[in-house]
């Protein structure tokens, strides 16, 4: 199949959301042309890239958090995230956002992949990395907004968890794939 791209003939920006510090996403309503021919209208999202990290306290256990998500009203286990701030790169994001969230500083943070979560809307990436070498638990640094506890599961345990259909952030899912499973992958990122 040949890349045909579309002809972006008008774009209007109708929404940004706004903590004063990041644009978590800015909602756009274009006018395109396909290839072909066809003039049509697509609302699509520009939002801030994110940073997934898989801390490794050792070969099996994990660091995780257990987190309120409004959207869906509940408690989710997630690995700590964040979204990438202006001037900052994806690894100082991932060695900042383990710490705020869990408390741990990292000897290691070491990039393992990116992807996009939303192809049909957005080109938000997401990056995934692995600690390790995890240095004695420090304060959290929350959010106003986060309500954040920190637990420390085995990969066999989350590897169950998920099997019993308990893990519902896509995030930790792709993240656990990538870090847990024994899947190989080209870090060439």
């Amino acid at each position: 199949m040949e890349n045909r791209s579309w002809e972006c003939l008008e774009s209007k920006k109708i929404f940004e959301a706004t903590d004063g510090k990041v644009v978590y996403m800015d909602l756009y309503q274009d006018r395109v042309r396909t290839p072909k021919g066809n003039v049509i209208t697509y609302t699509r999202y520009r939002a801030s890239d994110v940073v997934i990290v898989v801390p490794f306290l050792d070969s099996e256990r994990l660091v995780m958090i257990r987190q309120y998500r409004y959207p869906v009203d509940k408690v989710l286990l997630e690995f700590p995230a964040g979204h990438v701030e202006a001037g900052e790169g994806p690894k100082n994001t991932a060695a900042r956002e383990l710490e705020e969230e869990t408390g741990y500083r990292a000897e290691k943070i070491e990039y393992i992949y990116k992807y996009h979560p939303s192809v049909s809307r957005s080109k938000q990436t997401v990056h995934v990395f692995r600690a390790t070498g995890l240095k004695e638990k420090g304060a959290t640094r929350h959010d106003g907004g986060e309500d954040i506890h920190t637990e420390i599961l085995t990969v066999s345990k989350l590897h169950q968890l998920i099997r019993e259909g308990k893990v519902e952030c896509a995030g930790t899912l792709v993240s656990y794939l990538l870090c847990c499973s024994g899947l190989e992958v080209s870090r060439s990122g």
